[in-house]
């Protein structure tokens, strides 16, 4: 059942759904060809990837999710919520479809959640595209007060800053003042929110940042294992959120690393720029398709 705030011109995908103990988690699966699977940030949705996956679905297949308690998925009021619990769920998802080979792309808060795959399994994850990704290893490098426990980085801080404002608000001030988007596709982040007058404090994503660090060290002391996955970084720097120190850590974190700026984009930069952005994904997966070939012709 689609909702009927649904552009469906903008997102005219066909939606498919994956039974969870959580809940129904809602994905796209389109088009065929090597696998590219897109994981969300905060607060949005899948049809933040609408454009890329309109593009790279032409030679690709792309499979991108909503998180339980975003998008099109349930929206459980008992659930945890914590990023744990969602990389519990993507795993699920993984699993279910059998992937193989996969580019995955991670945006924001998505990132953890994808990296956590990797970690568990490098051996299914050939590439890994990332866009404005903040990193989350914080305990070693900044002491926080003791309201540290709910905040985990800029989007933590930011967020908890909000909780008091509508989820509509807090949607526009997330693209941006000056933002190109028009307040058409505004509303559908804000919708699939639920509802638009309902308090930050209400969503999911603000509840889930709560006592995360423990896990976020976990996953960077694995790092080992996926830093030699190449990895393609696309960064707008007019981030208000995530800022650019960020970028040189994961800079130092792959060994195997492209950075493409964007000087005159924001946080979503497959909303401002997806047909560079496909572009430069799908080059990135035919170069390192051609080394592995190459690689295995030595051997």
């Amino acid at each position: 059942m689609k909702p009927d705030w649904l552009d469906t011109k903008e997102y005219p995908f066909k939606s498919r759904f994956l039974e969870l103990e959580a809940g129904k988690m809602h994905y796209i699966d389109e088009g065929e060809g090597h696998p590219i699977v897109m994981i969300h940030g905060t607060p949005s949705w899948s049809f933040v990837y609408r454009n890329l996956i309109k593009l790279l679905s032409k030679k690709h297949r792309c499979i991108a999710l909503d998180l339980i308690g975003f998008g099109l998925s349930d929206k459980p009021k008992d659930w945890s919520y914590k990023p744990r619990a969602h990389a519990a769920n993507f795993e699920q998802l993984m699993e279910h479809l059998q992937l193989k080979d996969i580019t995955l792309i991670v945006h924001d808060f998505g990132a953890p959640i994808g990296l956590a795959y990797a970690i568990n399994h490098p051996e299914n994850v050939k590439n890994i595209v990332m866009l404005n990704t903040w990193t989350w290893s914080l305990s070693n490098h900044q002491v926080f007060s003791k309201a540290s426990k709910y905040l985990v980085g800029p989007l933590g801080k930011f967020l908890h800053s909000k909780l008091n404002v509508t989820t509509g608000k807090l949607v526009q001030e997330l693209f941006g003042k000056e933002s190109k988007i028009p307040e058409k596709l505004q509303e559908q982040y804000t919708r699939a929110l639920g509802d638009p007058d309902e308090c930050v404090s209400s969503l999911a994503c603000a509840r889930e940042l709560v006592g995360v660090s423990k896990w976020y060290d976990e996953l960077w002391k694995e790092r080992k294992k996926i830093q030699d996955i190449p990895t393609l970084i696309l960064w707008g720097e007019q981030d208000k959120l995530v800022k650019i120190d960020a970028l040189q850590r994961w800079k130092n974190f792959f060994h195997e690393c492209y950075v493409l700026h964007f000087e005159d984009s924001g946080h979503f930069l497959m909303e401002e720029h997806a047909d560079d952005v496909a572009g430069y994904v799908s080059n990135f997966i035919k170069e390192e398709d051609k080394k592995k070939d190459k690689a295995e012709h030595h051997h």
